[in-house]
């Protein structure tokens, strides 16, 4: 049997060297590709070419395909590369390169479905793609496990991160915007797998949420008078409600005035013109990294009129409600299914930095920094809607925080409805913010007591 492979390898290698010189010689996909990788070095050393490097946003991203698109064609035309399954198809194979080389492999066609919103690679043969709210199983796999480690690490070290079996055996990433999550085995049982959510260079729009009825006309005006008057809110939802790409909307809609962005990795996008968008800095280093609560602390002396930090999750909750106590309009959002749930999950994330104050003072912080939440959930076979907007004070009679629905999702009517109207002392607040007194009072129990 190994002589026989020797013999076919011999004749092969024979034919191939003939080929070459006559031009004759039609290559598998994984034989030609394996060529042009062969000779990409010498040729981008001999016309001294200098590649676009480094991780960037969508439009980079196209820029390097592109280049790459040209040295791959060069090549395979100058080499006359004739590839069986691309005959008719050059530019097929031009892209499949690419692809290979520094895009996204065999997941392209995901990406470049506008319905895919989150893709799972939990092995190397085992993909699912959410697609228009959906779970389904991905028709493609990567050729094999090493293909699938080797393309996790071009993916990490466009962000400059590497995963291994030491230290790093889960780790967080950006691939040109695109969100990523790698984990390696021993802690992923089947293997590596990474998981990527993709980024939306085409932001929903506030119309874009009212057509698809995420929320009422109603409650969009409402949301639009507490923003304007300087209102703190926290939009809330389990993962993939939505709650991002409604904030986005919402502040890109609504908040006109001096706005300071902080995120972990960019999402948010302001499109008003005065803004900062900062980014928070990992490094082994401590002294060299740079949190999300050293950039809101940051942001309090930079003077806005908005703080909208993209997710909370640790430390940077306490910082976040001193923007608020502090008189700083502060939007953020945060994993929670309901606005009891939200205020917890900040209470108990602040009783975790200060312990040593105690609930008690840590509701009444709290209760009297949130003025709304917006707790938006994706409902299986209804969609995505803000299910309620729900305001916030604390009791200090009865020592509680208190939660007041103004909006909510009825499920049995399949519509929205109000509930009640906004209390006289939060009214009060945005008066001294700006808000017309006639605008507030078709929004306001007790308006006379203004």
């Amino acid at each position: 049997m190994p002589i026989e492979k020797d013999i076919k390898t011999f004749k092969k290698d024979k034919q191939r060297l003939v080929g070459i010189t006559n031009n004759h010689y039609v290559y598998s996909k994984e034989e030609a590709y394996n060529l042009i990788v062969s000779k990409l070095p010498d040729y981008i050393a001999k016309n001294n070419i200098q590649l676009l490097q480094g991780n960037g946003n969508k439009n980079y991203f196209r820029q390097i395909k592109e280049q790459y698109r040209g040295i791959v064609s060069d090549l395979v035309y100058s080499e006359q590369i004739k590839v069986r399954e691309y005959m008719d198809n050059v530019d097929g194979f031009v892209d499949f390169v690419v692809e290979e080389i520094v895009g996204y492999s065999v997941l392209a066609p995901a990406f470049a479905d506008p319905g895919v919103t989150d893709i799972f690679c939990n092995a190397w043969n085992e993909i699912f793609v959410e697609r228009n709210g959906k779970s389904e199983r991905y028709p493609g796999h990567f050729r094999s496990p090493k293909h699938f480690k080797a393309f996790i690490d071009r993916v990490l070290r466009v962000d400059g991160k590497e995963i291994n079996k030491g230290t790093d055996k889960i780790v967080s990433a950006v691939f040109y915007e695109d969100r990523v999550e790698a984990i390696i085995d021993p802690v992923a049982a089947k293997g590596p797998s990474i998981t990527f959510r993709k980024h939306s260079e085409n932001h929903v729009k506030m119309k874009q949420l009212l057509d698809q009825r995420v929320m009422s006309k109603e409650m969009a005006d409402l949301i639009e008078m507490l923003i304007f008057g300087e209102c703190n809110l926290v939009v809330g939802g389990i993962t993939g409600s939505g709650k991002t790409t409604t904030l986005r909307a919402l502040i890109n809609e609504y908040a006109k005035k001096r706005m300071l962005v902080v995120e972990d990795t960019p999402e948010l996008f302001p499109e008003v013109e005065n803004n900062l968008q900062l980014v928070s800095f990992k490094a082994d280093n401590k002294e060299e990294a740079v949190t999300l609560e050293d950039l809101i602390y940051s942001a309090l002396r930079l003077k806005p009129k908005y703080i909208v930090v993209g997710e909370v999750r640790g430390p940077e909750m306490m910082a976040a409600v001193e923007a608020m106590e502090t008189g700083h309009s502060t939007l953020m959002t945060g994993h929670a299914g309901t606005p009891v749930d939200m205020v917890n999950r900040i209470v108990t994330k602040y009783l975790m930095a200060m312990p040593s104050l105690g609930v008690d003072v840590v509701e009444r912080i709290i209760g009297s920094a949130i003025d709304y939440t917006i707790i938006q959930d994706d409902i299986p076979g209804i969609g995505r809607k803000v299910t309620s907007i729900t305001e916030v004070v604390y009791d200090y009679n009865i020592r509680r925080v208190k939660f007041t629905p103004i909006y909510r999702y009825n499920f049995k009517r399949n519509d929205f409805e109000q509930l009640n109207k906004l209390s006289a002392e939060k009214a009060d607040k945005m008066l001294r913010r700006g808000v017309p007194l006639e605008r507030l009072k078709p929004y306001v129990k007790d308006w006379e007591q203004l």
